[in-house]
């Protein structure tokens, strides 16, 4: 598990993988620009991010930030503003 703490994020693409009840989500931080990735789980309520440094997904352990990636997910599905894909099985 790992503990960010996450800057304001943008949600910039979305790929439901369907199968796996997970959503893969490109972001990219508001303030420095960099590219964050996410796999947001629906039924078990854990977030991932990805580590380009180890090449592993850690999970978010900071309630705090994974509730803010949650709600600020959630606007963008309600807004659909953004690239949506989704996997075929």
């Amino acid at each position: 598990m790992i503990k960010q703490r996450s800057k304001e994020i943008i949600f910039k693409h979305l790929v439901e993988l369907s199968g796996c009840d997970c959503v893969f989500c490109s972001t990219r931080e508001k303030e420095t620009g960099l590219t964050r990735l996410f796999l947001i789980f629906h039924d078990q309520r854990r977030i991932y991010t990805r580590n380009g440094i180890n090449g592993t997904w850690d999970e978010l352990e900071d309630q705090d930030e994974c509730i803010r990636v949650r709600q600020k997910f959630q606007e963008v599905v309600g807004e659909r503003k953004i690239p949506c894909f989704t996997t075929e099985r």
